[in-house]
């Protein structure tokens, strides 16, 4: 067995976290969200056999291994700042 991240963002399952870059990342907790337009990606760390290829998992099966991670974590990226 081997430990794998996977990402989701918008229904879609990504094996690298998507399109954001690591600047636009919130490091803080959270607090003026009415303010921010943010994006949510959730990685999920699950347990897979030592022979699991991303390219060959179906949806249904990457959505389920999500469902059965062992630890979830939500990413928050700002898209842009509302002018007050």
């Amino acid at each position: 067995m081997k430990t794998i991240h996977l990402f989701r963002f918008n229904d879609t399952i990504f094996h690298k976290i998507p399109f954001f870059k690591e600047e636009h990342r919130l490091k803080n907790d959270v607090t003026e969200l009415d303010v921010m337009n943010i994006e949510i990606v959730t990685e999920y760390i699950v347990k897979t056999h030592d022979d699991f290829s991303f390219e060959n998992t179906s949806r249904n099966d990457l959505l389920s291994m999500c469902k059965e991670a062992q630890k979830t974590i939500e990413h928050y990226f700002v898209i842009s700042l509302d002018h007050l």
